[in-house]
């Protein structure tokens, strides 16, 4: 999709965590729009939506499953698929500038009512993206996306977090891009990000969740956004994971939501004495069992509240194991799979594996099926109870090398072993070819006849090739010559008495025919060194002109040779 002028487009990715049993498909987890409210209208130049109830269906409302893994932004480069495991998107609007009747100023929005707990803590974390162009149109009239939270009981909008993003304002943690061709407009554009609903004020509240999406309010404006909203399908009402270790594990690690601008980790609810920052806190030894831990996050001024997250540790005596790969080996430019099962062969079964670029699986890796660079990468185990460890892996990428011996040069008819110019490796397979595209196979590469360049291609066990030339020097002979008298004298006398072909060069002899000037057949020789005495069947032939046929071949050109000349004899 190539960048239009004047666009605004919205990435935003939900992921709720902390879901109650009466919040049933709050993250899409049935595939559909169930307990969700879609409606859809139309936004004025005052910048007031009117919007009415709507059944959710393409393309301002499509349900994304994992068939679009993989796929990224192509502004910001980011995932349309929260890259947390979940198994369903669901995308809000699309990006045509006006409705299938021409209505330009499109608004969709979607809803969700639940009852809060009794009590206790409870929190709803989201993550999202987004990406805008700013048309640079007055406030009101720009698009945005803006996200609510409504306290139905009391009938007011609870001010932490409520916001929107409108381009042009103070955007926290955008970056800004140019728009190719466009120098009056620009692409805000922000990563993945997390804001929390603290909801433990609110017991026994009716709460309505409130996520909309408009385009511009010009008048036939063409200006328009979209979001996508993702889910993690297993939570849990801490948002803190890796709160449960197994038996024998050394170390455990706790790690917070990812996309808040700090994190301060506590043990208990004693909060005079902070015993972490970052998004992750790795406890070694694992602590006792039951032990508590609180965490405080710092959301990005104007993108959510300050919010407290509790979690209390448990041990399983349950085994756990998770093994990994030293070093995952690949082809330049094909790329490695991490989640191919060879990789981590030897684990436990039943575990979630999720991918990750540092060491505490904070940064994930957005598309472990096809690795194309180089480094260190990390793997984390989770089993069903909660146990979990992350341990490296190392990918590499490199074509297997070919050391040449240059063979010395020879004469022909000697020939020259193809298979013993290079230095052989263990695990590498040769083959032999007679072009660069490594397409034509040397039919006996241990007895080369001709000189010239051949080529030694190499493939080591993960397909990857290399194709090296190398030169063969074979002086060729001499060119052939067939030659014999033209005349002779069978008299006895021991000088000229027969007549006998010489030949120079590499030729094989075939046959020789001598012919009368009639075309009569008189003598047959099979090698040089056999000869004509003039005579047919013992008896003497008269003086007179006959004719050679000599047929043999050029043993270096691999070519036929058929050669003739006349013969005067004299008695």
């Amino acid at each position: 999709m190539k960048l239009f002028k004047n666009l605004f487009i919205i990435f935003f990715l939900l992921s709720f965590k902390a879901l109650a049993q009466n919040t049933p498909n709050i993250g899409f987890e049935n595939g559909d729009f169930s307990n969700w409210v879609c409606y859809s209208g139309l936004i004025n130049t005052a910048g007031v939506s009117n919007v009415a109830v709507t059944t959710p269906s393409t393309p301002y409302f499509t349900i994304i499953g994992q068939e679009s893994k993989g796929i990224t932004d192509e502004y910001g480069g980011f995932p349309i698929l929260c890259p947390n495991g979940s198994n369903y998107c669901v995308k809000i609007n699309d990006n045509s500038a006006a409705q299938p009747d021409g209505t330009s100023n499109k608004v969709q929005r979607i809803t969700y009512t639940f009852q809060a707990p009794a009590a206790g803590a409870y929190s709803i974390i989201f993550n999202y993206a987004v990406v805008l162009e700013n048309p640079n149109h007055s406030y009101l009239q720009q698009p945005k996306f803006t996200a609510q939270v409504y306290d139905v009981t009391d009938g007011n909008y609870i001010d932490c977090p409520s916001f929107e993003f409108v381009p042009g304002t103070s955007l926290p943690g955008f970056t800004e891009a140019t728009v190719a061709g466009n120098a009056n407009s620009s692409i805000f554009y922000k990563d993945w990000s997390t804001a929390t609903i603290d909801l433990k004020n609110y017991h026994n509240k009716t709460i309505r969740l409130e996520f909309s999406v408009n385009d511009c309010a010009v008048e036939n404006g063409k200006h328009f956004g979209y979001a996508y909203i993702d889910v993690q399908d297993n939570t849990s009402s801490s948002g803190i994971s890796g709160n449960a270790y197994c038996l024998g594990q050394k170390y455990m690690t706790l790690l917070g939501p990812t996309g808040f601008l700090g994190y301060t980790w506590y043990s208990g609810t004693d909060f005079s004495t902070p015993i972490g920052q970052g998004q992750a806190l790795r406890v070694a030894p694992p602590p006792a069992n039951m032990t508590p831990y609180s965490l405080i996050v710092q959301p990005y001024d104007g993108l959510g509240c300050v919010d407290t997250l509790y979690t209390v540790v448990n041990q399983i005596n349950e085994g756990f194991k998770l093994n990994v790969q030293d070093t995952v080996r690949g082809c330049p430019g094909s790329g490695v799979d991490l989640t191919a099962a060879s990789v981590t062969a030897g684990s436990s079964a039943g575990m979630t594996l999720s991918y990750y670029t540092d060491s505490l699986g904070t940064a994930f890796l957005y598309n472990p099926d096809m690795v194309v660079t180089p480094g260190k990468y990390y793997i984390q185990g989770v089993n069903a109870e909660g146990c979990e460890n992350i341990l490296p892996v190392n990918v590499v990428f490199g074509l297997p090398t070919i050391t040449i011996i240059e063979p010395a040069a020879v004469n022909f008819p000697v020939t020259v072993d193809l298979t013993k110019t290079y230095v052989p490796v263990a695990g590498l397979t040769y083959a032999f070819y007679t072009d660069t595209g490594a397409t034509d196979l040397v039919f006996n590469p241990t007895a080369i006849k001709y000189g010239g360049t051949y080529y030694i291609k190499a493939t080591n066990q993960y397909g990857c090739t290399v194709v090296t030339p190398v030169n063969i020097i074979i002086h060729p002979p001499p060119p052939y010559t067939i030659t014999g008298p033209n005349t002779f004298t069978p008299n006895g006398d021991g000088i000229n008495d027969h007549f006998q072909l010489s030949a120079t060069g590499v030729v094989t002899f075939g046959s020789i025919r001598i012919y009368t000037r009639y075309g009569q057949l008189v003598y047959t020789g099979k090698s040089f060194s056999e000869y004509w005495d003039g005579n047919l069947n013992g008896r003497n032939l008269p003086t007179g002109t006959y004719y050679w046929v000599f047929d043999g071949e050029d043993d270096y050109n691999n070519v036929k040779i058929t050669k003739g000349g006349f013969i005067t004899l004299i008695r």
